[in-house]
Protein backbone atom coordinates (compact mmCIF):
# COMPACT_ATOMS: atom_id res chain seq x y z
CA UNK A 1 0.00 0.00 0.00
CA UNK A 2 2.86 2.35 0.76
CA UNK A 3 4.16 1.78 -2.72
CA UNK A 4 0.82 2.72 -4.26
CA UNK A 5 0.65 5.97 -2.24
CA UNK A 6 4.11 6.98 -3.40
CA UNK A 7 3.07 6.84 -7.04
CA UNK A 8 0.56 9.72 -6.58
CA UNK A 9 2.69 12.25 -4.67
CA UNK A 10 3.33 14.50 -7.73
CA UNK A 11 1.59 15.48 -10.98
CA UNK A 12 2.86 14.05 -14.19
CA UNK A 13 4.21 16.31 -16.94
CA UNK A 14 1.13 15.66 -19.05
CA UNK A 15 -1.18 16.73 -16.21
CA UNK A 16 0.80 19.96 -15.72
CA UNK A 17 0.62 20.75 -19.43
CA UNK A 18 -3.15 20.16 -19.48
CA UNK A 19 -3.62 22.39 -16.44
CA UNK A 20 -1.53 25.18 -17.98
CA UNK A 21 -3.46 24.98 -21.24
CA UNK A 22 -6.75 25.21 -19.34
CA UNK A 23 -5.50 28.23 -17.40
CA UNK A 24 -4.47 29.97 -20.62
CA UNK A 25 -7.85 29.27 -22.22
CA UNK A 26 -9.75 30.57 -19.16
CA UNK A 27 -7.56 33.69 -18.95
CA UNK A 28 -8.07 34.34 -22.66
CA UNK A 29 -11.84 34.01 -22.28
CA UNK A 30 -11.85 36.37 -19.28
CA UNK A 31 -9.72 38.93 -21.14
CA UNK A 32 -12.02 38.80 -24.18
CA UNK A 33 -15.10 39.24 -21.99
CA UNK A 34 -13.57 42.17 -20.09
CA UNK A 35 -12.33 43.83 -23.29
CA UNK A 36 -15.77 43.52 -24.87
CA UNK A 37 -17.43 44.93 -21.75
CA UNK A 38 -15.09 47.93 -21.50
CA UNK A 39 -15.41 48.60 -25.23
CA UNK A 40 -19.19 48.52 -24.96
CA UNK A 41 -19.01 50.91 -21.99
CA UNK A 42 -16.81 53.37 -23.92
CA UNK A 43 -19.14 53.19 -26.90
CA UNK A 44 -22.20 53.77 -24.71
CA UNK A 45 -20.55 56.71 -22.94
CA UNK A 46 -19.52 58.32 -26.23
CA UNK A 47 -23.13 58.02 -27.43
CA UNK A 48 -24.81 59.17 -24.22
CA UNK A 49 -22.51 61.98 -23.09
CA UNK A 50 -23.21 64.46 -25.95
CA UNK A 51 -26.94 63.86 -25.62
CA UNK A 52 -26.80 64.28 -21.85
CA UNK A 53 -24.93 67.57 -22.21
CA UNK A 54 -27.45 68.79 -24.77
CA UNK A 55 -30.36 67.91 -22.44
CA UNK A 56 -28.67 69.78 -19.58
CA UNK A 57 -28.12 72.77 -21.87
CA UNK A 58 -31.81 72.84 -22.83
CA UNK A 59 -32.84 72.65 -19.17
CA UNK A 60 -30.54 75.55 -18.29
CA UNK A 61 -31.90 77.66 -21.17
CA UNK A 62 -35.44 76.90 -19.97
CA UNK A 63 -34.57 78.11 -16.47
CA UNK A 64 -33.08 81.29 -17.94
CA UNK A 65 -36.20 82.02 -19.97
CA UNK A 66 -38.48 81.29 -17.01
CA UNK A 67 -36.88 84.29 -15.31
CA UNK A 68 -36.83 86.54 -18.39
CA UNK A 69 -37.49 90.22 -17.67
CA UNK A 70 -40.07 92.24 -19.61
CA UNK A 71 -38.34 94.02 -22.45
CA UNK A 72 -37.94 97.76 -22.19
CA UNK A 73 -37.57 98.13 -18.42
CA UNK A 74 -34.99 100.26 -16.65
CA UNK A 75 -32.54 97.41 -16.17
CA UNK A 76 -34.09 95.07 -18.73
CA UNK A 77 -33.02 95.31 -22.33
CA UNK A 78 -34.39 93.73 -25.45
CA UNK A 79 -35.25 90.13 -26.28
CA UNK A 80 -33.58 89.41 -29.61
CA UNK A 81 -33.45 86.06 -31.37
CA UNK A 82 -31.42 86.04 -34.58
CA UNK A 83 -31.78 83.46 -37.34
CA UNK A 84 -28.40 82.84 -38.97
CA UNK A 85 -26.36 80.21 -40.77
CA UNK A 86 -22.93 78.88 -39.88
CA UNK A 87 -19.94 78.49 -42.16
CA UNK A 88 -21.14 75.01 -43.13
CA UNK A 89 -24.61 76.25 -44.07
CA UNK A 90 -26.26 74.81 -40.94
CA UNK A 91 -28.51 76.66 -38.50
CA UNK A 92 -26.46 78.68 -36.03
CA UNK A 93 -29.05 80.85 -34.29
CA UNK A 94 -28.31 83.17 -31.38
CA UNK A 95 -30.38 84.69 -28.58
CA UNK A 96 -29.96 87.64 -26.25
CA UNK A 97 -32.19 88.55 -23.29
CA UNK A 98 -32.20 89.60 -19.63
CA UNK A 99 -33.15 87.34 -16.75
CA UNK A 100 -33.31 86.97 -12.97
CA UNK A 101 -32.18 83.35 -13.08
CA UNK A 102 -29.62 82.29 -10.46
CA UNK A 103 -26.41 81.03 -12.02
CA UNK A 104 -22.92 79.87 -11.07
CA UNK A 105 -19.89 82.11 -11.21
CA UNK A 106 -16.43 81.14 -10.00
CA UNK A 107 -17.75 78.12 -8.07
CA UNK A 108 -20.30 80.07 -6.05
CA UNK A 109 -23.94 80.96 -6.55
CA UNK A 110 -24.88 84.42 -7.76
CA UNK A 111 -28.37 85.89 -7.97
CA UNK A 112 -29.89 89.04 -9.38
CA UNK A 113 -30.23 90.53 -12.83
CA UNK A 114 -28.10 89.31 -15.69
CA UNK A 115 -27.78 89.46 -19.46
CA UNK A 116 -27.68 86.10 -21.23
CA UNK A 117 -26.28 85.49 -24.71
CA UNK A 118 -26.51 82.11 -26.43
CA UNK A 119 -24.25 81.64 -29.44
CA UNK A 120 -22.66 78.89 -31.49
CA UNK A 121 -18.90 79.15 -31.94
CA UNK A 122 -16.41 77.14 -33.95
CA UNK A 123 -14.87 74.61 -31.60
CA UNK A 124 -11.23 75.43 -32.30
CA UNK A 125 -10.09 73.37 -29.30
CA UNK A 126 -11.51 70.10 -30.66
CA UNK A 127 -12.94 70.13 -34.18
CA UNK A 128 -13.35 73.17 -36.39
CA UNK A 129 -16.07 71.42 -38.41
CA UNK A 130 -18.35 71.31 -35.36
CA UNK A 131 -19.57 73.95 -32.96
CA UNK A 132 -19.86 74.50 -29.25
CA UNK A 133 -22.86 76.11 -27.58
CA UNK A 134 -21.68 79.00 -25.43
CA UNK A 135 -23.63 80.85 -22.74
CA UNK A 136 -22.31 84.34 -22.00
CA UNK A 137 -23.31 86.03 -18.75
CA UNK A 138 -23.02 89.72 -17.93
CA UNK A 139 -23.91 90.47 -14.31
CA UNK A 140 -22.92 94.10 -13.74
CA UNK A 141 -25.52 95.87 -15.87
CA UNK A 142 -24.75 99.28 -14.33
CA UNK A 143 -21.03 99.23 -15.01
CA UNK A 144 -19.84 102.62 -16.40
CA UNK A 145 -17.48 100.83 -18.78
CA UNK A 146 -17.82 97.77 -20.99
CA UNK A 147 -16.97 94.50 -19.25
CA UNK A 148 -16.25 91.11 -20.73
CA UNK A 149 -18.99 88.56 -20.04
CA UNK A 150 -18.28 85.26 -18.36
CA UNK A 151 -18.36 82.37 -20.84
CA UNK A 152 -19.71 78.91 -20.12
CA UNK A 153 -19.52 76.07 -22.66
CA UNK A 154 -22.82 74.20 -22.41
CA UNK A 155 -22.30 71.57 -25.09
CA UNK A 156 -19.68 70.50 -27.63
CA UNK A 157 -19.93 68.59 -30.92
CA UNK A 158 -22.99 70.63 -31.88
CA UNK A 159 -24.02 70.27 -35.52
CA UNK A 160 -26.74 72.93 -35.58
CA UNK A 161 -28.98 75.08 -33.38
CA UNK A 162 -32.37 76.37 -34.48
CA UNK A 163 -34.52 78.59 -32.23
CA UNK A 164 -38.14 79.49 -32.97
CA UNK A 165 -40.62 81.76 -31.22
CA UNK A 166 -44.41 81.52 -30.94
CA UNK A 167 -46.43 84.75 -31.16
CA UNK A 168 -49.84 83.19 -30.54
CA UNK A 169 -50.58 82.41 -34.19
CA UNK A 170 -47.44 80.91 -35.71
CA UNK A 171 -43.82 79.99 -35.09
CA UNK A 172 -41.29 82.61 -36.18
CA UNK A 173 -37.61 82.13 -36.98
CA UNK A 174 -36.62 85.47 -35.46
CA UNK A 175 -37.77 87.76 -32.67
CA UNK A 176 -36.95 91.40 -32.01
CA UNK A 177 -38.80 92.98 -29.10
CA UNK A 178 -37.62 96.47 -30.09
CA UNK A 179 -39.56 96.20 -33.35
CA UNK A 180 -42.78 94.93 -31.75
CA UNK A 181 -43.66 97.23 -28.84
CA UNK A 182 -41.23 95.45 -26.48
CA UNK A 183 -43.28 92.25 -26.64
CA UNK A 184 -42.05 88.78 -25.67
CA UNK A 185 -42.88 85.47 -27.37
CA UNK A 186 -45.44 83.23 -25.70
CA UNK A 187 -43.31 80.13 -26.22
CA UNK A 188 -39.94 79.08 -27.51
CA UNK A 189 -38.66 76.00 -29.33
CA UNK A 190 -35.11 74.67 -29.19
CA UNK A 191 -33.94 72.33 -31.95
CA UNK A 192 -30.36 71.16 -31.43
CA UNK A 193 -28.38 68.49 -33.26
CA UNK A 194 -25.30 66.90 -31.67
CA UNK A 195 -22.79 64.36 -32.92
CA UNK A 196 -21.81 61.23 -31.04
CA UNK A 197 -19.20 58.49 -31.54
CA UNK A 198 -16.92 61.28 -32.72
CA UNK A 199 -13.87 59.60 -31.14
CA UNK A 200 -14.25 56.39 -33.13
CA UNK A 201 -12.08 56.15 -36.23
CA UNK A 202 -14.02 53.21 -37.64
CA UNK A 203 -17.46 54.80 -37.70
CA UNK A 204 -18.87 57.97 -39.13
CA UNK A 205 -20.25 60.32 -36.44
CA UNK A 206 -23.97 59.92 -35.94
CA UNK A 207 -26.37 62.85 -35.51
CA UNK A 208 -28.84 62.96 -32.66
CA UNK A 209 -31.59 65.58 -32.74
CA UNK A 210 -33.31 66.96 -29.66
CA UNK A 211 -36.34 69.24 -29.95
CA UNK A 212 -38.23 70.80 -27.05
CA UNK A 213 -40.72 73.64 -26.79
CA UNK A 214 -41.85 75.43 -23.64
CA UNK A 215 -43.92 78.42 -22.60
CA UNK A 216 -42.37 81.71 -21.51
CA UNK A 217 -44.37 82.81 -18.43
CA UNK A 218 -43.55 86.49 -18.77
CA UNK A 219 -44.58 86.43 -22.44
CA UNK A 220 -48.04 85.09 -21.57
CA UNK A 221 -48.42 87.62 -18.77
CA UNK A 222 -47.48 90.46 -21.10
CA UNK A 223 -50.08 89.38 -23.65
CA UNK A 224 -52.83 89.13 -21.00
CA UNK A 225 -51.93 92.60 -19.76
CA UNK A 226 -52.06 93.96 -23.30
CA UNK A 227 -55.45 92.33 -23.89
CA UNK A 228 -56.78 93.74 -20.60
CA UNK A 229 -55.62 97.23 -21.53
CA UNK A 230 -57.22 97.02 -24.95
CA UNK A 231 -60.47 95.71 -23.41
CA UNK A 232 -60.45 98.48 -20.82
CA UNK A 233 -59.91 101.18 -23.39
CA UNK A 234 -62.79 99.78 -25.45
CA UNK A 235 -65.12 99.96 -22.45
CA UNK A 236 -64.04 103.49 -21.71
CA UNK A 237 -64.75 104.58 -25.25
CA UNK A 238 -68.29 103.26 -25.17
Amino acid sequence: MAGNLGKHKAFSMLELLVAMVLMVVIASCLYTALYTAFRAKRSAMSAVEPTSLAINAIDLIKQDTYGVLPAGGILAGSFIGTDSLGVNGVNADSLEFYTTHIYSENDHTVGGLGKIELVLEEDTDYNRENYRLVRRITTNLLSPRPIDPEEQVLCRNVKSLNLRYFNGDSWLEEWDSTADANSLPLAMEIDIQVLYNTTSSNKEPQIRRLTQSFAIPCGGAAQEESQAESGGSGLGGS
